[in-house]
């Protein structure tokens, strides 16, 4: 009788709680809402009694993965990672397609840093169900782990790691591609500046080619 209670009430505050998290006017009452919603969604019985919820879930915390608010991404996040442990595959395979879109549209370092963690998050939560689409994922992955941001390319990383972990047999043939990239990077130390090497090297040049004159 308590279970069943429970989730009468659950599914009574949820259209409450979407509302709340979409209108995006107080951040408090925001992050609150998504706590709750996460909270229902982690425990499995609720969150298969939400389904009829799920495409309405969705809907309001995409948008959330772009607030100016970093703790509300990082909600929106944790959220999306209990959604996809009970939700159908059309709900899983809307929410894949639009991280890929957004990842190739990359319209900011800051949002794809969040994107990339929300693919790493999912992956945690459900990974034998990103196996399928990590032919799509890998090499947008692999992309932003050359470009200039220490902290994209930590959160590249956790992403490859979490992917090695939960699809082995779907990581098999990019194995070697990931391990270039980690010997690549694993003696690069983010306090050293590199800057000052190449300009030494290059005045050390400068000096040798004025000696050669001179002689």
């Amino acid at each position: 009788a308590g279970s069943t209670m429970t989730a009468n009430v659950c599914k009574k505050i949820t259209a409450q709680l979407t509302g709340a998290i979409g209108k995006q006017e107080d951040v408090s009452v925001q992050l609150e809402a998504l706590d709750i919603l996460s909270d229902m969604l982690s425990r499995y019985q609720l969150g298969g009694t939400l389904y009829s919820f799920h495409s309405s879930i969705l809907t309001c915390l995409l948008p959330q993965l772009t607030s100016p608010r970093l703790a509300v991404r990082k909600r929106a996040i944790i959220a999306l990672g209990h959604l996809v442990l009970t939700c159908s595959g059309n709900i899983f395979s809307e929410l894949t397609e639009h991280l890929l879109a957004e990842l190739k549209r990359n319209q900011s370092t800051s949002t794809t840093r969040t994107y990339i963690q929300c693919v790493a998050g999912i992956s945690r939560q459900a990974g034998h169900r990103i196996g399928e689409h990590l032919e799509k994922i890998i090499p947008l992955i692999v992309q932003y782990c050359n470009v200039d941001d220490d902290e994209l390319r930590e959160y590249c990383f956790q992403a490859f790691e979490s992917f090695v972990r939960r699809c082995p047999k779907e990581m098999d043939p990019h194995i070697s591609n990931v391990m270039g990239l980690c010997l690549k990077y694993i003696t690069f130390d983010p306090n050293y500046n590199y800057d000052n090497e190449e300009e030494e090297e290059d005045m050390m040049e400068t000096e040798n080619g004025e000696d050669e004159e001179q002689g």
